[in-house]
């Protein structure tokens, strides 16, 4: 059973989902489905202002909303944690989604926990791992259900996908996998060839021993073999001094992208950064930058 929305003090998210909601479908089927769904309201929060719980194999995950601090927003940020990081870590330790619901951009935050992004399960997966979401709960449930029953993330608005670290992996993926949906999407200190760290322990236990089971590691789920089917902006950053992620990786798709030359991506490398939120703080207002930046391009060019 649903909690009644507090409206004085959540205003701006009621009626973004209202409005939602009287866009897609009728309350009574709303209801229906976001009982399915395994769907909860957490009203009194502040911040975030709501929470879904959606199922995902025997268990929920959270996914967390928070409306734009203007009366209008201008688009919707889907935003990916690290592995193994607090999901609302990136809004709780940087000024980034500030930032972004100040400029007047509504924020998606899903749990995507240890997930690794990956299209399968296989035998060798470990079973901590293979119980983590897989791109598809992020495609096929997060994203419908945010389309469908409140009008967020729909092809019509302006979206953008951001992620860090293993997140950084997901954005991309999941760009990939919605080519139509996405009109930007920003990477942060990630990995997208498996095949360049052989020995990574993490995509071992998924992928299995990369000298048995090469095909998983060069296949579907190899991000970066898949760079010709990139069409949208993006930017690029990875600390050079990384020391968990090889910068390697971030160069490597920059270099890639740039030969293919159907997209120009921007990019900053610096230096003086490790692999940590002191980095990812100092990439906030070039972040905001490059979304404000494709935002106002596409009014522009949809006026004219």
């Amino acid at each position: 059973m649903l909690k009644p929305f507090d409206f004085l003090k959540n205003l701006r998210w009621s009626l973004v989902v209202l409005s939602g909601l009287m866009i897609s479908c009728s309350g009574n089927q709303t209801g229906s489905l976001l009982k399915k769904a395994g769907t909860t309201f957490a009203g009194t929060q502040k911040a975030p202002d709501t929470t879904l719980q959606l199922e995902w194999g025997n268990a929920n995950r959270k996914v967390y909303l928070m409306p734009a601090n203007t009366f209008f927003a201008r688009g919707n940020i889907l935003l990916l944690n690290g592995w193994n990081l607090s999901p609302t870590g990136w809004c709780e330790q940087t000024t980034l989604c500030e930032k972004l619901r100040d400029a007047g951009y509504n924020i998606i935050v899903p749990d995507m926990g240890k997930s690794m992004y990956a299209s399968a399960i296989f035998p060798e997966t470990m079973n901590s791992l293979a119980d983590q979401p897989q791109l598809s709960w992020l495609t096929d449930t997060v994203l419908v259900l945010l389309r469908d029953s409140f009008n967020l993330l729909s092809p019509s608005m302006k979206n953008f996908v951001v992620g860090l670290s293993t997140g950084a992996r997901g954005a991309f993926a999941v760009a990939l996998a919605e080519p139509d949906l996405f009109n930007g999407a920003v990477l942060l200190s990630g990995d997208y060839d498996q095949t360049l760290m052989p020995n990574d322990n993490l995509m071992t236990l998924y992928y299995g021993n990369y000298d048995m089971f090469p095909e998983r590691w060069d296949g579907d789920d190899n991000l970066l073999r898949r760079a010709n089917e990139w069409k949208i902006p993006i930017y690029i950053g990875h600390a050079v001094e990384d020391p968990i992620v090889p910068f390697e990786q971030s160069d490597t798709l920059y270099k890639t992208l740039i030969k293919l030359g159907k997209v120009e991506p921007a990019a900053n490398f610096p230096f003086g950064y490790g692999h940590d939120y002191r980095y990812w703080e100092s990439e906030s207002d070039n972040i905001l930058k490059f979304i404000q930046k494709i935002t106002n391009s596409e009014v522009v060019s949809s006026d004219s």
